[in-house]
């Protein structure tokens, strides 16, 4: 659809050429690249340009004056105002083919590598998925507040709705933006993380605060919210903690069942657990795994059905605790260490079948792709959260004699630029 519109002074009537990883639409102008948000490529619009900031031209998004048909109604009032989500503008079949056009650029531009396999796309639903927040909270003598952080600020956006959280978690954010345990709260500002089993069974709260905890904190907050197994209050400042309940609550994946505790990492969207996890082990079978940054388990318990020995390495306090109570159960098949991932590969031996690795955003550190470049495995599973990390680190590891021979999106973060892949790669000779 093209309208033609009154321009308005000072701004840009560009044509958006494509999405760039981050959630932007990239323009070309006389003056260098432009980066919009809130646009779809093909578009038409006419951008105000901000000054350059390290070297990258942004611009804000005035008028759009040739409409793509894959422009929709966003569903959440806060969308453009809070930073949280990207594409609420765009349809989701269109997010998710600009998803793997952003994930093949990212190998080539990024990697050198030109991705000769399919993309297999595990989509999800597109709404109330999320059964993991961070929420910031906010009092003072003008009021009591929740939310996000708003767009391009550390400034707080006030939600009292989360559409893209599980129903469980928009029902008690809806309930604290009413005020609903407010007086429990101490002045200032804090960070409260929310988690929720499958299905909303259960739930923790963790409260990250420079304060000291009140009294009876956690059990106003059973009190009001009885399907909340554990409630934690961290103080920042010591790194003391108050922990009232289990400390814990179990979620579920299909046959599989996880241990997670306050500060542990687990994936975040409900719908799509057990495609990823059949995306990354599949078939998979053999006489010795590797897994490496664990976390609480996710692909370890899995992994331990289908190999005869499995060992399973992770770091973090929380979750290295949560991952030794979660392969118990596979006894003496599965080995947990609680060690970083350099300190493991530099003693490990080399007869691994398989090494699967699910790094943080910053990827595989030089020396991990060092050691798997040593270890030389016959399979290797490269779950990632980050495309342009994955991208640098699948070229490494194609250079020391890999091939990549399956490629999966997994859509953790719908209307989100976040893209989560599993790469399979196999040895060669």
């Amino acid at each position: 659809m093209s309208v033609e519109l009154p321009k308005v002074e000072h701004a840009l009537d560009v044509t958006i050429e494509k999405l760039v990883y981050g959630g932007e639409g990239l323009a070309r102008t006389p003056e260098g690249v432009l980066l919009v948000p809130g646009v779809i490529p093909g578009e038409r619009v006419q951008v105000l340009p901000e000054p350059p900031r390290r070297g990258v031209r942004h611009g804000h998004l005035v008028q759009v004056s040739e409409t793509s048909a894959d422009r929709v109604a966003a569903e959440c009032p806060y969308f453009g105002r809070c930073g949280g989500c990207q594409h609420q503008h765009i349809s989701y079949a269109r997010q998710l083919l600009l998803k793997q056009e952003i994930l093949r650029e990212c190998f080539e531009r990024i990697g050198k590598l030109r991705l000769d396999v399919p993309i297999y796309v595990v989509p999800s639903e597109p709404w109330r998925y999320r059964n993991r927040v961070r929420l910031l909270v906010e009092k003072s003598t003008s009021g009591f507040m929740i939310g996000y952080r708003e767009l391009a600020s550390h400034a707080l956006c006030p939600v009292e709705c989360c559409p893209i959280s599980s129903p469980g978690l928009e029902t008690v954010i809806r309930e604290l933006s009413q005020g609903t345990l407010a007086s429990l709260f101490p002045e200032g500002a804090a960070e409260l993380e929310l988690f929720a089993s499958d299905a909303d069974r259960a739930f923790w709260a963790t409260v990250y605060s420079s304060l000291p905890a009140p009294a009876r904190f956690g059990e106003a907050w059973r009190e009001v919210f009885p399907a909340f197994e554990s409630v934690c209050w961290y103080h920042s400042p010591s790194g003391k903690e108050i922990v009232w309940g289990e400390g814990a609550i179990t979620s579920h994946v299909g046959e599989f069942h996880y241990r997670v505790s306050h500060h542990s990492f687990f994936q975040a969207n409900r719908f799509v657990l057990e495609p990823m996890i059949e995306a990354a082990v599949g078939e998979l079978s053999g006489a010795r795994a590797l897994d490496l940054y664990a976390g609480v388990g996710f692909f370890t318990v899995p992994l331990a059905r289908r190999f005869e020995r499995v060992a399973a390495v992770e770091s973090q306090p929380a979750a290295a605790r949560d991952l030794g109570a979660n392969v118990g159960v596979a006894g003496t098949r599965v080995r947990a260490y609680d060690k970083l991932a350099e300190r493991f590969l530099a003693t490990t031996s080399h007869n691994w079948g398989l090494i699967l690795v699910d790094p943080p955003r910053t990827g595989l550190s030089k020396p991990v792709r060092e050691h798997l470049k040593h270890l030389r495995p016959q399979e290797l599973v490269y779950v990632s959260c980050d495309p342009t990390t994955l991208a640098r680190d699948a070229a490494a590891l194609v250079a020391s004699g890999y091939q990549i021979t399956s490629a999966h999106l997994i859509d953790q973060f719908p209307q989100t630029f976040h893209i989560e892949s599993v790469l399979h790669l196999t040895r060669i000779g």
